[in-house]
């Protein structure tokens, strides 16, 4: 029993969640849970103090512990006692697992749960994966906020409190006990209603050019709920995506940029490719910001960027 129990401050993911599970398991968590995004953390629009524990969030001065696994941080942070950080580590709730003993300190949780929240975080998918997902990548699909069922209201518990329950729910149970709990098979069954309809959407918005593929869904009302590596599983030759979607005010819009987990010979360095152009993001991954007015050239430039890296 810990003497001392922190707040929780994660990520809405299954790394979040599982990561929540390993510290509840422990005692340490006084029940409250609160999930930020990285940027809010950064830029201070969340509290951080000694009462917090996080993981998978940038470090901030004041923490208890901050457990995490990206390199940038180790190079912007510097070594801190309380930063607990593998950068070789495939997920944040790996380096929690192993700080504190793994497997002799966790008897009771499943290694298939540690090893797919590794395989989830670090995108380890096949095609299979994609096209007909099970068990705990199933179950990845379905908490993962990038999959949109979030957008979603009909469902009889709120977002962040599914997210605190399926910490509870991981611990212990069986993965597919877990996928017949009535708040799990509710967003279930919008996954799988929204599966054909997806892959149809992404298949009429999408353009080939070159290696990149490009899923034009600004205009779309619905966007259908989907694996957010779809794309990558319907066009296995594309070696880097570009998702166009409504951008944060009507003059603007988002391109949602990254590399597939399937095809990955793309040289290009996604994140720098997004900084030049007022945005961010790591190698792999990023997004920016462009105006409407400009967006058709905005494209063009971008997917010759792409394509010219190799």
């Amino acid at each position: 029993m810990a003497e001392d129990k922190f707040r929780l401050v994660t990520r809405a993911d299954f790394d979040g969640v599982v990561a929540g599970s390993l510290l509840i398991e422990l005692d340490m968590i006084d029940h409250e849970v609160l999930f930020a995004e990285p940027r809010d953390v950064q830029q201070g629009r969340v509290e951080i103090t000694e009462h917090d524990i996080t993981t998978n969030l940038p470090y901030v001065d004041g923490v208890h512990l901050c457990f995490d696994h990206h390199l940038s941080e180790t190079v912007r942070v510097g070594k801190r006692k309380n930063h607990i950080i593998d950068p070789n580590a495939p997920s944040a709730a790996r380096v929690v697992y192993d700080y504190y003993g793994g497997e002799n300190t966790f008897p009771k949780i499943s290694a298939e749960m540690m090893d797919a929240v590794d395989k989830a975080d670090s995108a380890q998918y096949s095609e299979r994966d994609i096209l007909a997902p099970e068990g705990w990548t199933l179950l990845n699909f379905i908490i993962d906020p990038r999959t949109g069922l979030n957008r979603h209201e009909e469902f009889g518990t709120s977002n962040d409190d599914f997210m605190r329950d399926m910490m509870v729910y991981c611990r212990h149970h069986p993965v597919d006990e877990i996928l017949t709990i009535a708040e799990v098979e509710e967003r279930l069954h919008v996954f799988q209603e929204h599966e054909e309809l997806a892959e149809m959407q992404l298949k009429r918005c999408s353009t080939i050019d070159g290696n990149v593929v490009i899923a034009d869904l600004r205009g779309e009302d619905p966007i259908y709920v989907c694996n957010r590596f779809l794309l990558y599983g319907i066009y296995p030759s594309a070696e880097v995506s570009i998702n166009v979607l409504p951008g944060d005010s009507d003059d603007k819009l988002l391109l949602a940029v990254g590399k597939s987990i399937l095809n990955r010979g793309s040289k290009a360095n996604i994140g720098l490719l997004m900084l030049e152009r007022g945005g961010g993001g790591h190698e792999a991954v990023g997004t920016c910001q462009i105006l409407k007015s400009n967006a058709e050239k905005a494209l063009v430039e971008l997917v010759a960027a792409i394509n010219q890296a190799g």
